[in-house]
């Protein structure tokens, strides 16, 4: 395993990108050996559809190996107790996202998609959800916790236009925490799935599981999230991934290397019709759809996708 002597600042504090202007998007490299910020040019805009400036450390030697260590003693993954994540498991009278979802579908098939996935309800944000994050051996690696407008569905963004989003280690104010994210829904992987379907959003996988309950849904959590560190419990599966919006090209550029090292990947453009908005997600098109009483068409239109 290599060590580097810089690397990308794991904490939530972001700085103003110096390519597209916009304030608290931009994370800095930290010195490794220091622990003081590289230069103020140095980061990456997670502004990732309308800006993704990705500028590494420029100096040859800042960026290369500092020290190599032996795999035996490379940093152990951390991982959260279960006591934990059954604590959260309550107070869906207070958690929005559950009272959207309770909103527009049947009770008792959103009871068993919660308990299916482990939907959480934390103590921040008003009851926010929590989506823990629970690998294909049972481990629980974090909980992302993200704040829902009960009426819409919709994410609820800080007066910076950021979603309200944070971390249960953080919350836990855990120190040396060695984090190492997974695919969202990873825990329900066993030798029965055969079909895995991939999407950006946690909440889009469980609309998708109540409205296509068929397939095995999972979520990448981001944009960059589509790639093999999080993919490859499932290379021996048939995965069908729905990039939203503007980011087909990416995730059928990454399938495409995937593949060629044994992954089975479909990537659908169905999401890229001209009617649909930038950076609308497979759920906006069903509520699109829905709206103008096409919604089997589009079940049609998604089945025959996971069929190529």
């Amino acid at each position: 395993m290599t060590q580097y002597k810089y690397k990308l600042d794991p904490t939530s504090k972001k700085f103003k990108c110096p390519k597209c202007g916009k304030k608290n998007r931009f994370v800095r490299y930290i010195n490794n050996e220091t622990n003081n910020y590289a230069d103020p040019e140095f980061g990456r805009c997670d502004r990732l559809q309308k800006c993704a400036h990705f500028h590494k450390p420029t100096n040859t030697k800042s960026y290369e190996p500092k020290y190599h260590i032996n795999e035996e003693v490379k940093l152990k993954v951390s991982t959260i107790q279960y006591e934990i994540l059954n604590q959260t498991i309550k107070c869906f009278d207070i958690n929005p996202l559950v009272q959207y979802l309770f909103k527009k579908y049947e009770k008792n098939k959103v009871e068993q998609i919660i308990k299916k996935y482990n939907i959480g309800t934390a103590n921040m944000y008003n009851g926010a959800a929590i989506f823990w994050q629970m690998d294909d051996t049972g481990k629980i690696r974090t909980g992302k916790i993200m704040s829902y407008n009960t009426e819409t569905g919709k994410r609820i963004k800080n007066n910076d236009g950021k979603p309200k989003i944070n971390w249960v280690h953080f919350a836990m104010k855990k120190t040396n925490y060695n984090l190492k994210q997974c695919l969202f829904g990873l825990h329900l992987l066993n030798d029965n799935v055969k079909k895995v379907a991939i999407v950006e959003s946690e909440k889009t996988a469980l609309i998708m599981s109540l409205e296509m309950p068929e397939y095995t849904w999972m979520s990448t959590g981001s944009l960059l999230g589509f790639k093999h560190d999080f993919l490859k419990p499932l290379i021996n599966k048939d995965i069908i991934s729905y990039p939203d919006k503007g980011c087909y090209d990416k995730w059928s550029e990454t399938a495409k290397k995937l593949n060629e090292k044994g992954y089975n990947i479909t990537v659908s453009n169905i999401i890229e019709k001209k009617e649909y908005k930038e950076g609308w997600d497979l759920a906006d098109a069903f509520e699109f759809e829905g709206k103008k009483n096409a919604i089997k068409q589009a079940k049609t239109d998604l089945n025959t996708t996971a069929e190529i």
